[in-house]
C-alpha cells in the first residue's frame, strides 16, 4: 500500500492546483484579491482563503466552528498558514469566491484532460441543509475529525496532526 500524503503535502498539492487553475482560467490575483471589490488590501491572500475552502470541503468538515477550531490548533495550519482570519471573515470571504469555483472547476478538467467539472451543475451534491443520513469517508479524515471533535469537548491531547 502506497504511504498517504502528510497534510503538509495535502495543503501545498491543493495550493498549487488552485493557483494552476486560476492561470488555466486566466484569473489573476491583484492587492490579494480574486475578485474584484472595493476595500483596503486584505491581510490574508484570496488564494489561501480559497485554498483553505477547498481543503475544509476536501477533509469533511461540515462544521465551520469545527474546521475554524482545528485550524487554530493545528501547528502545520499555523505554520502554513501564518496569518488567519476569524471565523466569520473566513465564511464571508469564502462566500464571495464561491463563484470562483464553477470556473476552476473547468481549468482543473482541462488541466486534467476529462470532460465535465468536478463542480457542475450536473453534479449532484448532498445539502447541508437538508436532512441527509450518508456519510462520505475519507482516507485520513477519521484521524482529523477526532482531533476536532476532542477540540470541541476541550480536550487539548491532540494538538496537531502528525501524518
Amino acid at each position: 500500500m502506497p504511504n498517504p500524503l502528510s497534510l503538509e503535502d495535502v495543503i501545498v498539492a491543493t495550493y498549487c492546483a488552485l493557483d494552476d487553475a486560476l492561470q488555466q482560467a486566466g484569473i489573476v490575483a491583484r492587492n490579494g484579491k480574486l475578485i474584484s471589490r472595493r476595500g483596503s488590501v486584505p491581510a490574508v491572500d484570496d488564494r489561501e482563503i480559497l485554498c483553505l475552502a477547498v481543503l475544509q470541503e476536501t477533509l469533511g468538515f461540515e462544521s465551520d466552528n469545527a474546521f475554524h477550531l482545528w485550524l487554530d490548533n493545528n501547528a502545520i495550519i499555523a505554520a502554513l498558514f501564518p496569518r488567519r482570519v476569524s471565523r466569520q471573515n473566513f465564511a464571508d470571504r469564502r462566500a464571495i469566491l464561491t463563484p470562483l469555483m464553477q470556473k476552476l472547476s473547468g481549468a482543473f478538467c482541462e488541466l486534467a484532460g476529462e470532460g465535465d467539472p468536478l463542480f457542475s451543475s450536473s453534479t449532484r451534491t448532498p445539502s447541508k441543509s437538508a436532512a441527509w443520513s450518508g456519510r462520505v469517508i475519507r482516507p485520513g479524515l477519521a484521524v482529523w475529525e477526532k482531533q476536532a471533535t476532542a477540540m470541541q469537548s476541550g480536550e487539548n491531547s491532540m494538538a496537531s496532526v502528525n501524518t
